[in-house]
């Protein structure tokens, strides 16, 4: 798929390549049963489903050890006492009617429990204690195939589980869809406890998990002339008014757009007045209020006059572009005014678009039921009304506006939004296999600048925005061409939690892919998770597929190459946030390496990684020239150090961590490295293979310097998406051979090193230059990637 190039947004954030995937069926190997015990001592609230699914669960739970609760209404919480460790949520049974408003006492009762549990599951770091399972009843293929009586509605369970992560992040989710034939409790039981997958199906065949494949557009065209009409719920302001425009100046049709407000008919002051006038308005409006009315009475009221001033600009933007665009107000979640919406596209309606929706970003424990009634309200009833009122209309295209919030999960406050948009997925999947005409649902992750997203820097912490142009471009290109389901479009993946990098389907031919399956590989399994303070994880290398432990010898016997336990150090500190904001290393200091305790002494090398963020802040000008935060990083085999550094983050501006006196800056700018004799390596005590490290005869170029050949992750681990380590592994290597020995020391026994700055990870690395105690590794452009300082070997005891 071809890639168009991405620019620079003026405000800083970057715009991303479009890359438009769909989701498939992949069958997976069957769950092994979970020890009897697995459960022991912990509760296990369930909620929803029907008795069949209530009886199963809470059979299975105690068969392994487990203390099943369940859920009293007239109390509103557990009906025993005592924390609750796991929640699996039934949501609506497959039974309840298809219909708007079916699911507000479901959904009710699950934001209610989730409010009790609060907090507790906020403030746990213990990454194996905590688990929310949503069961979904769409016949085990997760939507993607018609099966009759399936609860479409369940996807507003399923993307409210994938969004929790962001709420509670050591909580493990899941979420698990059955065909009827599956006996429940097994399977939820199974899954809890053994799956990985944010979304496994299981059916009479087997399990089933989603696969996300890059796919281009291929339907037949669908012409639209000035003789049809075309429809959409919202578009009157953010990227559907973009749409709707484009649309209409595009095929010359007529478009019809809607708010949930009437635009005043007399047009007062304020709805035509200046930029500058209106700023005058509000200061007024508060300064003059009246004592009874309460501060967020006037932003609301405001906040819809400015709503109404942009729906007023922008109809005269299409006016004087000489588009046919027309306004009607319509509250989407009242049925009679969806079926007057509808009457008045008249007889050429032939394209309808569900785009209208609400997002109220808020932690879910300020969040109410409520506010929940009302995100999910536009979206999944508003879909519910429309084809009600269109009954059997014959159209060309039925579009619904979804977000990957649904998909992959959202964003910290956006538990019902994402839950809104994975129940409208879910049902216009439904629709789509049920209507003569194309149904499709789209996918779309943040717009550059426009839409429902309130803080958009925060927003591309998550995702890169995609451009308002391409998106338009994409947009138009599906409702123009025939097909019908999920079609999914992705920027760049940015700040994800662990639950979400190990369970999401990773698109083919994303150029993200392996950025994203490297960073699953070195994350490990999460043991202890509290993403502003600590991480634990635990890992797990073969010989069978890790090739690269058969790459050195330390003492005579296999071990982790020395530059691979810096790439573990490196990426334990890039799970931490500290401050809550996404942080980037900068240098790795006080690094110490002991290989003998990384050698491969039979079977599996098995590492525990911890991660703690460091008090204070540190000023190294030398490095960056703001405040830096320490991570100390410590690699254990079987209960010793093995390898150890602190990694210095950068810290936002806008971190509440860079304010306050900064800790001592330790060194200054490093003073020009001397001269140093010709570089030598010595491979006694930690040695390479011949084929591991190809590095070329030393030159005296003005200091020494040597060709290093990048190794290939391929040859370090044999597997169909092997990692690729940031470091320049190859170089230093190459820097560990020829690092001096402290007299009295052992090559291989306690390699140190001051710093490994860290300043063009994204560079090719293609050779290294050795200056005194200095290695410099370059690109092929003579550009620096890294630079070590004060590599040596020294001995373990003073």
């Amino acid at each position: 798929m071809a890639e168009p190039t991405a620019a620079p947004r003026a405000g800083g954030v970057d715009k991303a390549p479009i890359l438009r995937h769909l989701m498939s069926l992949a069958p997976l190997p069957a769950q092994p049963a979970p020890a009897e015990d697995a459960l022991a001592g912990r509760t296990v609230l369930v909620l929803g489903g029907d008795d069949r699914f209530l009886t199963s669960v809470r059979a299975a739970v105690r068969a392994h050890g487990g203390r099943p609760a369940g859920w009293d209404e007239a109390a509103g919480g557990p009906d025993v006492d005592g924390p609750v460790d796991a929640i699996v949520d039934g949501g609506l049974p497959a039974g309840t009617p298809v219909a708007a408003g079916a699911w507000h006492a479901a959904m009710d009762r699950t934001v209610t429990a989730l409010h009790h549990v609060y907090e507790d599951w906020a403030r746990e770091s213990d990454a194996r204690r905590l688990h929310y399972l949503a069961v979904t009843s769409l016949g085990g293929a997760m939507g993607l195939t018609d099966v009759p009586d399936a609860q479409p509605l369940g996807g507003l369970w399923a993307g409210l589980a994938k969004t929790l992560p962001r709420e509670f992040p050591a909580c493990d989710v899941r979420v698990l869809d059955l065909a009827p034939s599956v006996d429940p409790g097994p399977a939820a039981v199974a899954e809890l406890l053994g799956g990985r997958l944010l979304e496994v199906g299981h059916t009479a065949e087997g399990r089933h998990a989603l696969l996300a494949h890059a796919t281009e557009i291929d339907g037949k065209p669908i012409d639209l002339t000035p003789d049809d009409v075309l429809l959409m719920t919202g578009g009157a302001r953010g990227i559907g008014f973009e749409f709707a425009l484009a649309v209409a100046l595009r095929t010359g049709c007529r478009v019809l757009v809607s708010g949930r407000t009437p635009l005043p008919a007399d047009r007062p002051d304020w709805l035509v007045a200046s930029a500058e006038a209106f700023a005058a308005l509000e200061r007024r409006a508060y300064a003059e209020r009246d004592p009874d009315e309460p501060l967020h009475a006037v932003r609301r009221r405001l906040g819809r006059m400015a709503q109404l001033r942009e729906v007023h600009h922008n109809l005269e933007r299409a006016r004087l572009a000489g588009a046919e665009l027309a306004y009607h107000a319509c509250e989407v979640t009242d049925p009679e005014q969806v079926a007057a919406l509808v009457r008045a596209a008249g007889p050429g309606l032939s394209v309808v678009v569900h785009n209208a929706g609400i997002d109220l970003p808020k932690r879910l424990r300020g969040k109410s039921v409520d506010q929940f009634r009302q995100v999910i309200g536009v979206k999944v009833d508003g879909f519910l009304h429309l084809l009600a009122a269109l009954a059997d209309a014959p159209l060309k295209m039925l579009c619904a506006v979804g977000s990957l919030t649904g998909r992959y999960g959202g964003m910290v406050g956006q538990t019902d939004y994402a839950a809104a948009n994975e129940g409208l997925a879910r049902l216009a999947l439904r629709a789509g296999q049920r209507r003569s005409h194309p149904v499709k649902v789209l996918a779309w992750p943040t717009w550059d600048g426009v839409g429902l997203i309130t803080n958009l820097d925060a927003a591309s912490r998550y995702m890169t925005p995609i451009g308002v142009a391409d998106g338009v471009d994409a947009w138009l290109a599906e409702i123009t061409r025939e097909g019908s389901g999920e079609v999914c479009f992705m920027g760049e993946i940015g700040l994800v939690a662990p639950q979400h990098l190990r369970g999401i389907a990773v698109p083919s031919d994303w150029r993200g892919r392996t950025g994203m399956l490297s960073r699953r590989f070195f994350l490990g399994e999460v043991i202890t998770y509290a993403p502003t303070a600590t991480v634990v994880t635990e890992h797990r290398l073969d010989p069978t597929w890790a090739s690269c432990l058969d790459e050195v010898r330390v003492a005579g016997a296999p071990g982790l190459p020395l530059s691979l336990a810096l790439e573990y150090l490196l990426d334990g500190a890039g799970w931490l946030v500290p401050g809550g904001e996404p942080a980037t290393a900068v240098a790795l200091c006080d690094i110490a390496v002991r290989p003998g305790a990384l050698r491969l002494d039979g079977g599996t090398l098995d590492l525990t990684r911890e991660v703690r963020l460091e008090p204070g802040t540190v000023h190294r000008p030398e490095l960056a020239t703001t405040p830096l935060r320490g991570a100390r990083v410590t690699l254990r085999r079987r209960g010793a150090v093995a390898a150890e550094a602190t990694v210095l983050l950068t810290v936002p501006a806008s971190s509440p961590t860079s304010a306050g006196s900064p800790t001592s800056g330790g060194e200054g700018a490093p003073a020009p490295a001397e001269r140093t004799d010709q570089p030598a390596a010595d491979g006694q005590g930690y040695d390479w293979l011949p084929y591991l490290v190809s590095v070329s005869p030393w030159r005296d170029l003005d200091g020494w310097r040597a060709e290093v050949e990048p190794i290939r992750p391929s040859e370090w681990f044999a597997l169909v998406d092997p990692p690729h380590p940031r470091l320049p592994s190859a170089a230093l290597e190459a820097a560990v051979a020829v690092s001096p020995v402290a007299p009295g020391a052992r090559r291989g026994e306690l390699w140190r090193a001051e710093r490994l700055r860290l300043t063009g990870l994204d560079r090719r690395a293609t050779a290294l230059s050795l200056a005194g105690s200095t290695h410099r590794v370059l690109a092929a452009d003579g550009g620096e990637v890294a630079e070590l300082l004060g590599a040596r070997w020294v001995s373990e005891t003073p």
